[in-house]
């Protein structure tokens, strides 16, 4: 269960879908990757591209965390630890420049464009996502320049145009696979 992957690989996948529906090209509008390698080259496949980053992860405290008894095995009961609710912060970053940053700004309103339609996923509109998440909402979260700096930096590129969402709330079992 590479639920992490899963989630934002079939969140990539309806995105980029879109966006190739409004204007067809061969390849996919949005990729999920780093933007630049251990050694701060950038990668040539997210030339052009929406790059979608992981760029942070949080625990969601508003649930509790308080152990529960259920099912431990067939026929048995007893403690059972609850999922842990995580939140992700995902960066879609319009990586055109030069003579594409245009094009760059105008990928970058049909993303928010697009959460905005659909900022609530479910089994409904997104029928391969996990049978453990009851639904994804996607929050455009601002950063005040500061941490946008910070975080341009860390992810070691200059700026261009990108929105910043919060993903609530992924659960995660104690299984391990």
């Amino acid at each position: 269960m590479a639920i992490l992957r899963t989630t934002l690989e079939i969140v990539r996948q309806q995105l980029s879908n879109t966006l190739k529906n409004i204007d067809p090209r061969p390849d996919d509008w949005v990729i999920l990757s780093n933007i630049m390698d251990q050694a701060g080259r950038e990668f040539p496949e997210t030339r052009d591209k929406v790059v979608m980053v992981l760029a942070n992860m949080r625990s969601e405290t508003s649930i509790s965390g308080l152990p529960q008894s259920g099912p431990v095995e067939a026929g048995r009961v007893g403690v059972v630890a609850p999922p842990l609710y995580v939140d992700l912060f995902v960066l879609f970053y319009a990586n055109f420049a030069d003579r594409n940053y245009i094009e760059g700004l105008t990928m970058i309103s049909r993303v928010i464009a697009f959460f905005q339609q659909n900022p609530v996923f479910t089994r409904d509109n997104l029928p391969d996502l996990d049978p453990v998440i009851d639904k994804l909402r996607f929050e455009f979260t601002n950063l005040d320049l500061g941490s946008l700096n910070h975080l341009m930096g860390n992810l070691g590129v200059k700026y261009l145009p990108s929105a910043y969402y919060k993903v609530s709330m992924i659960p995660f079992q104690s299984n391990l696979e």
